[in-house]
């Protein structure tokens, strides 16, 4: 879906968005052993931009279970700063209708550029 990696919907509340396969499956089983529930599998993959990390938001937010959403990034390829500027865009392209909360964790390029 418009240009992303995979998206896999399930059944719990905690909306994921991660970049690449291995990291989205340990994000989930971490989230599990914390008593949350996935509600999905998004990869964005490793070389989206910041119009795809807001596409990726309107995909999450559209599954009425999400509660909250977990953004777990590890910039090898993909740059920390270009998804911190995607989030940015997404809370502001959705305004109202971003109503859960965000947790973000950037680790690797431009890390700091992104946290800034």
């Amino acid at each position: 879906k418009a240009g992303l990696g995979a998206y896999i919907s399930l059944d719990g509340n905690v909306g994921c968005m991660v970049n690449g396969a291995g990291l989205a499956m340990a994000t989930m089983d971490v989230i599990s052993k914390y008593g949350g529930t996935p509600a999905n599998f998004l990869d964005v993959g490793g070389s989206a931009k910041a119009e795809q990390i807001v596409k990726a938001f309107e995909i999450i937010t559209s599954d009425k279970n999400v509660k909250c959403i977990f953004v777990n990034i590890f910039g090898g390829i993909m740059k920390c700063d270009v998804i911190a500027a995607g989030v940015i865009e997404a809370v502001q392209h959705l305004g109202d209708k971003l109503k859960v909360p965000i947790v973000v964790r950037l680790k690797g390029t431009n890390e700091q550029e992104g946290k800034a």
